[in-house]
């Protein structure tokens, strides 16, 4: 059985602790029993000079093996520890392969470890799971609302617009930016406008409306500022009412439906 960091320190002071003992035992065995006093001290002389090496031996085993057993073994932990902190979940640990070059010590914290990433991916599957699901659910109550919704970011990048934009304006899509893109004047002159405004100021602005010719009436314009956990602004939704059709053009369409 491998032996492990904390067993391989307690076995060198315990030979520390040996030496120094043998080594009294025979300086002390020598003083009883003495019958020369020059031999005495040659006998004492040797005595010490060797325990001190062998002590000199050990403490420098200590002195570089603990800092170098520590880089190679916390070079293991960190490598993971990387991966995971740069949200790299899908890393595989082999135990098998780690308990043939890793310390027993340091092999039950790659276990927890291991053991970790099974609870973070496990809970980041449900995160994502009802991220996708509330997002699911906000897109699909934005299309069955009349009203049209352009959400934008903090530098005018369109993140979503909902079926009822991209029905009655069709230069407006979420690929475009909508403070850089040069649109038609009813684009141009209301909603970039009106959108240029509302992230200039940061602040929610004042109802709007303008003339729509498609439709043949006025549309009306709202906003809402949108902040993230500290309050700060991370972008405004843009809403647009009155896009509904006339019941008589709905009529018209009925009894002369497009070819498909």
């Amino acid at each position: 059985m491998k032996m492990s960091f904390t067993g391989k320190i307690r076995l060198i002071i315990i030979l520390l602790l040996v030496i120094s003992l043998i080594q009294g035992m025979i300086i002390l065995q020598r003083l009883m029993n003495f019958t020369d006093l020059l031999g005495l001290k040659l006998d004492i002389q040797n005595t010490i000079l060797i325990s001190i090496f062998f002590q000199f031996v050990l403490t420098l085993i200590l002195i570089f093996y603990i800092p170098s057993f520590l880089h190679r073994a916390c070079n293991e932990v960190n490598d993971l520890l990387r991966d995971i902190t740069r949200g790299v979940y899908s890393v595989e640990i082999d135990l098998e392969n780690y308990r043939h070059r890793v310390d027993p010590e340091f092999l039950k914290i790659i276990e927890n470890i291991r053991e970790m990433l099974k609870s973070i991916r496990t809970f980041d599957r449900l995160k994502k799971e009802k991220i996708v699901e509330h997002h699911n659910r906000i897109i699909a109550l934005l299309n069955l609302t009349v009203n049209g919704f352009i959400i934008i970011d903090n530098n005018g990048n369109i993140v979503y617009i909902n079926e009822k934009v991209t029905e009655n304006f069709k230069a407006i899509n979420e690929k475009t930016n909508l403070i850089e893109t040069n649109f038609p004047p009813d684009v141009e002159n209301n909603i970039k406008k009106y959108a240029v405004n509302l992230l200039k100021t940061k602040s929610k602005q004042d109802p709007q409306q303008f003339f729509f010719p498609a439709l043949k009436k006025h549309v009306g314009l709202n906003s809402a500022i949108i902040r993230g956990l500290e309050g700060e602004i991370r972008g405004a939704i843009i809403s647009i009412s009155n896009l509904e059709k006339k019941k008589a053009e709905k009529g018209e369409e009925a009894e002369n439906p497009k070819d498909e």
